[in-house]
């Protein structure tokens, strides 16, 4: 099909919607919510660190983010757009090998990731 048949074609492009389960995405998104808890807790619970501001903002993207998921999980219908628009919020406190210093975190942040990722699957 050359360009001007593209442009001036009548046919319409049929769309195909791929459905989106919602009701399976939904527990892993509470057990997501339930971690992000956990690990906010956590360091929230740490008072040496408190004092430093980088370590006061990532707990409050970490709170931050599980009260944007807990709003979206509140809600009859969503969509698999408005899902991933919020999930790309979500960050661990960090990939991989845990710095020494976040040792004590390891298994909430283990924890975390396993979440967003089965979450991620879930959706697809």
């Amino acid at each position: 099909m050359g360009i001007f048949a593209r442009l001036f074609s009548r046919e319409e492009t049929v769309m195909t919607v791929v459905e989106f389960d919602r009701e399976a995405v939904r527990p892993h998104l509470n057990a997501l919510i339930d971690a992000l808890g956990q690990l906010a807790d956590a360091m929230d619970d740490d008072a040496a660190r408190m004092s430093n501001p980088g370590w006061r903002g990532r707990l409050k993207d970490l709170r931050n983010a599980r009260g944007d998921l807990r709003l979206l999980t509140r809600r009859a219908e969503f969509s698999k757009d408005e899902l991933f628009e919020v999930l790309t919020t979500v960050r661990p406190l960090y990939r991989g090998q845990p710095p020494k210093d976040f040792a004590h975190l390891a298994s909430l942040n283990t924890v975390v990731v396993a979440e967003i990722e089965a979450v991620h699957l879930a959706a697809n």
